[in-house]
């Protein structure tokens, strides 16, 4: 009995270990793609799906938000969301903005 808690516990240990591999290898694509030679504004798009992919990933492994309740989830996603589509909709709002001087 004893034995199967110890090898539980490793099991749960090592899949921690994998998440966090991911989201270091889709940290490298994050910073890889930063050098790639393409629009702008595709990169800050691809950047804000990985950000997001990343950021659930924490959420729900790491907070251990994927076996609550719906509701505590919507606390956690919907503002997250929000925040998104903010930060998006600023982006866009002042991608065509040169400054004061210019």
């Amino acid at each position: 009995m004893a034995g199967d808690l110890a090898h539980e516990a490793h099991e749960s240990t090592r899949f921690y270990w994998m998440v966090g591999a991911v989201l270091a290898a889709v940290t490298i694509v994050e910073v890889a793609i930063t050098f790639l030679p393409l629009p702008h504004e595709l990169i800050v798009a691809v950047l804000m799906v990985l950000m997001v992919v990343k950021g659930a990933g924490v959420v729900m492994y790491f907070m251990h938000l994927k076996g609550d309740a719906r509701i505590l989830q919507a606390v956690f996603v919907v503002p997250f969301l929000l925040a998104t589509v903010m930060i998006l909709l600023f982006l866009l709002l002042f991608s065509q903005h040169v400054g004061i001087a210019g």
